[in-house]
């Protein structure tokens, strides 16, 4: 996950963040697309700035919100459970297959049965069933903080500007931010769910947990792994320096106060 993974979620999110975006403005700006002669098409999201072109703030804000918070979330969980799939052979106490078509099944359209079932892999007479799933957390720890690490060391080598304040403190802060860990940790439960425990489910629900709470923090300003730089690295861990200055005002502040206490409800209800 340090190496291809950050290099395959990379090259996924700037194919998928150009589709989308090139959809959004099909739908809110059509008058973008008159740039198409002179800048070739997949660019043309991409340097809206460079040609002087503003478009409205509902454009960038759905595609922005498309990008970040649907499609980004979606492929890097996805990218953190097939690294672990392919990479290591987890011990496992069912294996699903699909159902054969029955005559009396197909039939009868009230009796809806799963396409799957669950067969129980046979083991020699002293071989005990799994029933610990630390190899689990850990191998899903394990890619999330490697695709972690990359996307980190990439953000603190490029926040060496001589304006850039605070470079150690957002360094270490960005180490200890626990995003694609518990990310991570919600696949793995939902892995060793169906794998351990024989609950059938589809994929959207295997990587549903992590997709949304990564959303969430995207929401809140943490950046995808397409995003470059990293202009405002404060609002993108959620927090500030003890040192810095805020001017806001009482009811902003009571809005803010608002907003991160509802993350860190959403954050306790599933560390719980």
């Amino acid at each position: 996950s340090f190496t291809m993974g950050h290099i395959i979620t990379f090259i996924l999110e700037i194919v998928i963040a150009t589709i989308l975006r090139l959809g959004v403005f099909a739908i809110w700006e059509p008058n973008v697309f008159r740039l198409a002669p002179k800048v070739p098409m997949p660019i043309l999201p991409w340097v809206l700035r460079e040609q002087n072109y503003r478009p409205k703030r509902i454009t960038l804000f759905a595609a922005d919100f498309c990008t970040s918070c649907v499609a980004s979330p979606i492929v890097e969980e996805f990218v953190k459970l097939k690294v672990v799939q392919l990479s290591v052979r987890m011990p496992r106490n069912f294996k699903f297959t699909k159902r054969k078509k029955s005559k009396s099944s197909s039939s009868s359209p009230s009796s809806k049965k799963p396409k799957r079932k669950a067969n129980l892999i046979p083991r020699g007479p002293n071989e005990p069933q799994t029933t610990n799933i630390n190899s689990y957390v850990t191998q899903m720890l394990s890619a999330s903080i490697g695709l972690k690490l990359a996307d980190s060391i990439r953000r603190v080598l490029m926040y060496t500007k001589p304006n850039d304040a605070h470079k150690g403190f957002y360094a270490l802060c960005r180490g200890i931010f626990p995003i694609h860990e518990l990310c991570g940790t919600l696949t793995s439960l939902q892995l060793a769910k169906r794998d351990v425990l024989g609950v059938d489910m589809p994929l959207w629900k295997l990587i549903g947990p992590a997709v949304f709470i990564h959303a969430m923090a995207n929401f809140r300003g943490m950046k995808p792994i397409f995003k470059w730089n990293s202009s405002t690295p404060w609002s993108e861990m959620q927090l500030s320096p003890w040192n810095m200055a805020d001017d806001s005002t009482f009811s902003q502040m009571i809005t803010k106060g608002f907003a991160k206490l509802i993350w860190v409800t959403i954050l306790g209800r599933v560390l719980a």
